[in-house]
């Protein structure tokens, strides 16, 4: 009995001891500061650390790989919110909490149902709390996010998200969903977990629930059940396990699982290779989202994919081509008039098909035939064609491949005549504004070069006849103007009509003040403006838009009058160029003048 207690004391002793030697306690009252040195609690072996790590502009709390050329994170606390500022303290409260002071703010790190007594860093990169009976409350591995190590699992109905970039450890575009029927799949992060929506499965075939991923301690990935029997192999195993070499698996920023092996040097080098990836390098493609809308992926065998647009679409941000594409015309209203095929015409991309989600299929026919159904088709921009089927999609396209092997090819329908169209369109409205203008400058300046000239010959007529002219004559050839008003008196109300001129008629009249002198009085039927007639003649054999041309003149002479209240706007201008409103006759000239 003695015997049997004696050993118990020595396992437990050693048990202790090796616990102690692979993990470094933190006690109660730790504090790390965002600029204190270090700023984080490393593992026994110095292989992994705890704390802050720098994010953009500030910082990030999680656990670390150490390693040169650059550290590789493989968990992060708080991952969607945003970077804490600099000055920020992590703290292992006395009372046995573990949260981020930030400033006038408390972020709880871990949730805990129990107050923890002791926190530890443990070398298999594992960050732990402990109760007082040493039972772990709180530990990483439980709430992975991007990352597997060696002994971690993920259980049932737990996922992967990926990162948003290298550098952005946020929640990114696809998740590794360890379903309820034993299936581990991958699927973009925002779409439904539906089959049609998936890109990639460890084809379980078990439908077994309670199954989780596990990553056994020599580095075998495997989907194990609840009673701890193995259901599939995603690799091998049996690879070395020691203190320099690590193996980590991560679902990467592209949305594909890998299992990596890091080899730990003696200056504190990195090297890292892929040992598997549940999809090729040739299929990455496959992966749903690889390139966002209205975008279609084509692997050429480079290191990266490329993500490229169709003809008729651009970039939506030229600096990040797996964000989309959109269409650089749209359908007018001319589409469904006739003969408006004229201004498009098909574009053809070979090996190349979107995910179907499509208006409308026609078959059996013919590539010509179902390229002349998308051309002739209002709502299609492209239409695909495989095994004499055709499939109208609707926009926006998703998640478009180009593959050699697949028999199949898309019609994209363009429009050839849309950059015509705009700069006819904007060069025809400054045209018009512009012609407007220079009419109506063109008439002021005309207006007062003949009031120039007009007011000069007065004057020389007026100096000369002072000087050479007796008073009578003078009386005589001076010439007198009269109003509208005083002509009106001295016609008799335009009574007496004599003749009739091209532009209106004469009537007689005479005036008392002159000693009852006859006179002859025109009288111009559209007093200010050219008729229909008087234009025609003006052109001559030209071809104009009579209308058109009389009512430019109409608003070139509405622009010259004397009255500055009396011009309009050039909103109205354009407005009346328009016909938008109805252009009237300008007003008669104030103080209209005959000769007698």
């Amino acid at each position: 009995m003695a015997t049997v207690f004696f050993l118990i004391s020595i396992y437990l002793f050693f048990s202790a001891e090796i616990s102690q030697s692979l993990q470094s306690n933190i006690t109660k009252g730790s504090t790390l500061f965002t600029n204190s040195t270090p700023n984080f609690w490393l593992s026994p072996s110095g292989h992994f650390a705890f704390g802050f790590y720098p994010s953009g502009n500030g910082f990030k709390v999680g656990t670390w790989l150490i390693g040169r050329p650059r550290n590789t994170v493989v968990w992060t606390a708080l991952r969607d919110e945003p970077a804490l500022l600099p000055g920020v303290s992590l703290v292992f409260t006395t009372d046995g909490r573990l949260l981020v002071l930030n400033f006038t703010a408390v972020q709880l790190i871990a949730q805990t149902n129990q107050k923890a007594q002791v926190a530890a860093m443990h070398d298999s990169g594992n960050f732990l709390l402990y109760g007082s009976n040493m039972e772990v409350v709180w530990a990483t591995f439980r709430f992975p996010t991007n990352t597997l190590l060696v002994t971690q699992e993920l259980g049932p109905e737990k996922i992967l998200y990926s990162s948003k970039s290298d550098t952005d450890d946020s929640a990114g575009d696809f998740k590794l969903w360890m379903q309820g029927d034993g299936n581990l799949v991958a699927y973009q992060s925002k779409s439904l977990q539906l089959v049609k929506y998936s890109y990639w499965s460890s084809q379980s075939k078990s439908n077994t629930r309670g199954v989780s991923l596990t990553f056994a301690a020599d580095s075998r990935l495997y989907l194990v059940n609840s009673t701890g029997f193995s259901i599939r192999n995603l690799t091998g195993g049996t690879l070395p396990v020691n203190k320099t070499t690590l193996y980590r698996a991560t679902f990467d920023v592209d949305g594909v699982l890998r299992l990596y092996q890091h080899q730990m040097g003696a200056d504190g080098s990195l090297n890292s290779i892929v040992l598997w990836s549940a999809i090729n390098r040739e299929d990455r493609c496959s992966v749903k989202g690889a390139c966002g809308l209205n975008s279609y992926c084509d692997n050429n065998g480079a290191d990266n994919i490329a993500c490229l647009c169709p003809p008729g679409f651009d970039f939506a941000d030229p600096n990040q081509p797996n964000k989309g594409c959109k269409l650089n015309s749209s359908v007018d209203n001319d589409c469904f008039m006739k003969g408006a095929n004229d201004d498009y015409m098909i574009s053809t991309l070979e090996n190349t098909i979107w995910e179907r989600d499509e208006y409308e299929v026609l078959t059996p026919v013919s590539e010509e035939a179902c390229s002349k159904a998308c051309l002739e088709d209002c709502y299609c921009v492209v239409a695909m064609f495989k095994d004499q089927v055709c499939f109208k999609p609707k926009l926006p396209l998703r998640n478009g491949i180009k593959n050699s092997s697949s028999p199949s090819t898309s019609f994209v329908k363009v429009r050839i005549t849309n950059t015509k169209n705009i700069i006819t369109k904007k060069l025809g409205k400054e045209l018009l504004i512009t012609g407007v203008v220079l009419i109506a400058f063109s008439l002021v300046i005309l207006a007062s070069s003949g009031y120039l000239i007009y007011t000069h010959q007065i004057w020389s007529l007026k100096v000369m006849t002072s000087q050479d002219c007796p008073p009578d004559v003078l009386r005589d050839i001076n010439l007198t103007s009269f109003s509208y008003d005083q002509l009106a008196v001295a016609t008799n109300d335009f009574m007496e009509e004599i003749g009739k001129g091209a532009s209106g008629k004469v009537y007689k009249g005479s005036v008392p003040e002159n000693g009852g002198k006859e006179i002859a009085v025109k009288r111009l039927e559209k007093l200010g403006c050219y008729g229909a007639g008087e234009l025609k003649k003006v052109v001559g054999e030209v071809e104009v838009n009579l209308e058109e041309l009389e009512k430019m003149v109409k608003i070139g002479l509405w622009c010259v009058q004397t009255e500055i209240d009396l011009r309009p706007t050039m909103k109205q201008v354009i407005l009346m160029m328009d016909g938008t409103i109805v252009t009237p006759p300008p007003p008669p000239p104030p103080n209209s003048a005959a000769n007698n």
